[in-house]
């Protein structure tokens, strides 16, 4: 996908997340002044898979030991009528637990925050996301797509991202045989890797600069916008293509999360 037609499809997903609720601007995010709030209480069995959609705001997941789940939906709005219009209903099943924003009026004017506590051993789906997304070390698959805030995690060890709008720093210590794969991302790419991590890097449709802050790493490229490097003695791949905002890799304790490198 050219990094256009990223940009486009960008704008027309969060365009369809307009009616449940203005997307977040940095610093922006406010509760309104008529609320409600679910707060619910599950056991998840190792590598359920937890699927996020259609959120009128921003997710942060706190990742933990165990298999118990906390999941709490905060939603406001301007008047009584105007919340009355957005339903978030959770389904449970033996393999999943979906929480999935439903508009119940033509318009629906709701602000949501989702914050959760999730066993570390869980698979992650989110997709359509208003605002920011936070995520703590993971250890099964995580899958982000469409996402109109900033991103940011702990040590994951698979992953799936595409179309992110406001960036991604993401911290790795070693990852599986899945590997990472990163497209369709505006705004750069802060990776922070252990001195352990042995892994295979490979960019592509790059605008903007690909550094690394780690000495004994070398990155090569065609002159162009494609780049490759090993990291520690090679292994699994992190594959990234189409970004703009440049690419950024530091060692994972040395440089604060909040620089994005801009064409």
């Amino acid at each position: 996908m050219t990094l256009f037609r990223a940009t486009l499809f960008l704008i027309v997903s969060f365009g369809t997340l307009s009616g449940l609720g203005a997307q977040e601007k940095p610093g922006q995010f406010r509760d309104l002044p008529v609320r409600n709030q679910i707060n619910r209480q599950y056991q998840l069995a190792p590598n359920t898979t937890v699927e996020i959609s259609m959120i009128a705001g921003p997710v942060e997941i706190e990742t933990i030991s165990g298999q118990s789940a906390e999941v709490n939906i905060f939603n406001s709005a301007e008047t009584q009528a105007d919340l009355n219009c957005s339903d978030t209903p959770i389904e449970q099943t033996p393999k999943k637990l979906v929480i999935r924003s439903k508009p119940l009026c033509n318009i629906v004017r709701v602000n949501q925050r989702v914050i959760l506590r999730l066993p570390r051993n869980v698979n992650l789906d989110l997709e359509n996301i208003a605002g920011h997304v936070r995520i703590g070390p993971t250890e099964g698959m995580v899958r982000l797509n469409s996402i109109a805030g900033h991103v940011s995690t702990g040590p994951l060890q698979a992953a799936e991202m595409s179309s992110l709008a406001q960036g991604l720093s993401m911290e790795i210590n070693q990852i599986g045989e899945r590997g990472l794969t990163l497209s369709s991302i505006i705004g750069g790419i802060e990776l922070g890797l252990s001195d352990n991590l042995n892994a295979q890097f490979v960019a592509s449709s790059v605008i903007g600069n690909v550094v690394s802050d780690i000495p004994s790493m070398k990155i090569s490229t065609d002159g162009g916008s494609d780049f490759e490097a090993q990291i520690g003695s090679g292994g699994p791949r992190i594959t990234i293509s189409s970004v703009r905002g440049g690419i950024r890799l530091h060692k994972l304790l040395n440089l604060p999360r909040r620089h994005i490198l801009r064409p």
